[in-house]
């Protein structure tokens, strides 16, 4: 199913439920791979590339949460603030 953007719906992926499970869990690293993953298959979702600046942030990996935040922000049409 696809959302307003066009993008499929992140319902549907399975990586981007990964994702999350792993982000609750604090597996960091282990959540990093399966964002990246969701968005190999789906690039055009902003709420992956939000998530993945989130888990970069806790790991203090800084340049690339602004560059994920930044990439949300564009996908979005709208600033991402913190």
């Amino acid at each position: 199913m696809a959302s307003s953007t066009g993008a499929p719906d992140e319902a549907q992926d399975e990586y981007f439920r990964q994702g999350l499970t792993f982000s609750r869990q604090g597996l960091w690293k282990e959540a990093i791979a399966a964002y990246k993953e969701s968005l190999r298959v789906n690039p055009e979702n902003a709420q992956t590339y939000l998530n993945l600046g989130f888990v970069y942030y806790e790991l203090g990996y800084d340049r690339e949460a602004q560059e994920a935040f930044e990439t949300a922000s564009k996908l979005q049409a709208r600033p991402c603030t913190r």
